[in-house]
């Protein structure tokens, strides 16, 4: 952790502040609502929501799978997406109506948040050390969704800035998000530190980008790749007490 003086820290999200786990029931609930507002299918029977999960939401999830896994830097068009799911059904919906079930959809993985142990303290922490917070994201969601699932879980109030591919339009390691949550921050990379659990998209994207950077492997671990990163923490609690002294009030 060499350097200049730390003036500002950007958090990883997902496997970083919280992990998720699929909320099944508020899933349920969801396509429940969003069966009630499409019109019928083509035998005039309404549209069983489970139905809908799995030609929808699943297969959804399964193309942003499919894109990541061939490692482009570009982000995806979820919008686009959610639209052409739909149209396999038979279902023509205007951008509102497919912006309508994407925020129900969102909405209910809030329920599938798990905000890591000793999160809220850290953020806290370093906050009163006079440190800027921000959060860089791979995340092809609504960025408005992003945002109240943060406020949501009571993360929002505790970071000055939160950037997600899906509105920079590039994932990490790309260098546009990196200088995209930076701006948001007011920070220079020689003064800030990355966190994350990723070594490729956020260890050495934040190296590129000129920061330094942290892995955590407390939902990731993989020794193997320790050494691309400037320090290892085991526990994102442990983070005050190895930045204790590096701060630039």
């Amino acid at each position: 952790m060499n350097g200049p003086p730390i003036r500002a820290v950007l958090f990883d999200y997902g496997d970083t502040l919280a992990t998720h786990t699929r909320p099944a029931e508020a899933l349920h609930r969801a396509y429940t609502r969003i069966a009630a507002t499409l019109p019928a299918s083509e035998d005039g029977r309404p549209w069983d929501p489970d139905e809908l999960l799995v030609v929808i939401h699943d297969l959804v999830e399964d193309r942003l799978a499919a894109a990541n896994a061939a490692g482009g830097l570009e982000e995806v068009d979820i919008e686009a997406i959610h639209r052409d799911a739909y149209a396999e059904l038979g279902l023509a919906l205007d951008p509102k109506q497919v912006d309508e079930a994407m925020r129900l959809e969102q909405e209910a993985w809030w329920q599938g948040v798990h905000v890591g142990p000793g999160v809220v303290q850290t953020l806290s922490t370093l906050r009163r050390e006079g440190l800027r917070l921000g959060i860089c994201s791979n995340a092809a969601y609504r960025p408005a969704s992003m945002r109240a699932q943060l406020e949501y879980v009571g993360l929002l109030e505790l970071v000055d800035s939160a950037v997600f591919s899906s509105e920079v339009g590039w994932r990490k390691p790309a260098p546009q998000i990196f200088t995209a949550a930076l701006d948001a921050l007011d920070a220079q990379p020689s003064t800030t530190v990355m966190v994350g659990d990723t070594v490729s998209a956020d260890i050495d994207g934040a190296h590129a980008a000129g920061m330094r950077a942290i892995r955590l492997r407390e939902h990731r671990d993989d020794p193997d790749t320790d050494h691309h990163a400037d320090a290892v923490l085991d526990r994102l609690s442990d983070l005050p007490a190895l930045l204790a002294g590096r701060f630039s009030r």
